[in-house]
């Protein structure tokens, strides 16, 4: 009798989102491979079997074809495939048809995804489900933002990152209509009118945003909790949270079941909120449809996202239990500066400051027993104190289009 052999994950990250992914994986016994453009802090771990440089950007038609060829040059048929990156969770999206006959996946069709990808339609989704928005437009011309008189906002992409790739920043500010007018044009230069969006800036620091952590079956939420999180970097519009409290807002999970069931989504998952303190009102920013930046703060709450999304995937189920509240999660490398910025800020002091920076939390990448990627971990970041542009002519090409930009960390060009 032939001996069954479990299938692996293959994971298309590695950074420390795929660190915890591998590490609760190899929990449970399960392969880990890993593929990435750039060598992150789980690429060093231990419980990765083994590793594959993308001499590419992880984008597109070549990048689906190279994961085909991966499948047959290496008997990685009907693993389980990772995305770990929104360009990549995209990719898989839009050549899901084709990759499926190599491998069990975890996203969606493009059909499904794009109505979590594509921020003007998850706010359509918002809207209709009776969950508050911040005010946002969408200007065809730079003539249409005549109507906008509510300051400050902030000019980003619908879709995509490559206003950040290409200017260095998530989204551009606005403190009156000349600014206005001068970051559309910034954006212009390297988006499509229909990929800028507009939006108000809701005041209040970290301490205002929250998310749910949910695991979904076709929109229902199965398995949830809620987090703050209390300070990201930059401080401003941060491009990761540093410090998440696990506090329970079981109201904010109702917005999200609202959210969530027209898109049909299912897997882990996170929802983004920032409570208003005009109104009070918690509204709807951004979906996460992938392993997000603190989830292994949901591991130790109780909740196995990444494990329930293998077994998933493989048509099995697991049984997720009520998450334990009350722990900390924090990424050190960057909390240390996000904190500073606050203090600068005055919206802490350095006493305050302290208190958390002591407080017991499960860290992003330390591990005494799978300590190499925190080294890993140490070296990427001191690569991206490197200028901005400097790091896109050298390891990102520029996009030849908005269409099919994805809205992560690195674009690479237009899917096939």
């Amino acid at each position: 009798m032939r001996r069954s052999v479990t299938p692996g994950a293959l994971l298309l990250g590695s950074d420390f989102k795929a660190l915890g992914v591998a590490r609760s994986l190899a929990r449970q016994r399960v392969p880990v491979m890993i593929v990435d453009d750039l060598p992150r802090s789980a690429w060093f771990s231990r419980h990765v079997a083994k590793r594959f440089r993308w001499r590419g950007t992880m984008w597109g038609e070549p990048f689906a074809e190279y994961l085909m060829r991966l499948a047959r040059d290496h008997r990685l048929e009907q693993w389980v495939l990772f995305p770990l990156q929104d360009e990549a969770v995209e990719t898989v999206a839009r050549h899901a048809y084709a990759l499926k006959e190599s491998y069990r996946l975890v996203t969606p069709p493009w059909e499904t995804l794009r109505w979590a990808q594509d921020k003007r339609l998850a706010n359509q989704l918002a809207a209709q489900a009776g969950i508050a928005i911040p005010r946002t437009w969408y200007p065809a011309t730079e003539t249409e933002l005549e109507s906008i008189t509510d300051f400050p906002v902030i000019v980003k992409p619908t879709m995509s990152i490559r206003l950040q790739y290409a200017l260095g920043h998530k989204a551009l500010a606005a403190s009156n209509r000349s600014e206005l007018i001068q970051q559309y044009r910034a954006a212009r230069a390297v988006l499509e009118p229909d990929a800028i969006m507009i939006q108000e800036v809701i005041p209040g620091d970290g301490r205002s945003q929250w998310s749910v952590a949910a695991f979904c079956l076709k929109g229902r939420v199965t398995a949830s909790m809620t987090a703050r999180r209390s300070r990201q970097y930059p401080y401003d519009y941060g491009l990761g949270s540093t410090f998440v409290e696990a506090i329970e807002m079981p109201h904010l999970i109702e917005l999200a079941r609202r959210l969530l069931e027209p898109m049909q989504l299912s897997g882990m998952l996170e929802v983004e909120f920032k409570r208003d303190g005009r109104d009070g009102q918690d509204k709807f920013l951004d979906v996460n449809v992938r392993p997000w930046g603190w989830h292994t703060l949901a591991i130790a709450s109780g909740l196995d996202f990444p494990y329930a999304q293998y077994r998933q995937a493989l048509g099995e189920s697991i049984e997720l239990t009520a998450p334990r509240y009350g722990r900390r999660w924090r990424r050190l490398i960057t909390d240390i500066p996000a904190g500073i910025q606050e203090i600068r800020q005055g919206w802490s002091t350095p006493s305050a400051y302290l208190r958390s920076l002591f407080a017991r939390a499960v860290g992003s990448v330390f591990d005494w027993r799978d300590p190499l990627p925190a080294l890993g971990d140490t070296a990427v970041c001191l690569a991206r104190a490197l200028p901005w542009r400097t790091r896109l002519r050298s390891a990102h090409p520029p996009a030849c289009s908005t269409a099919g930009s994805a809205k992560t960390k690195s674009v690479v060009g237009r899917p096939a």
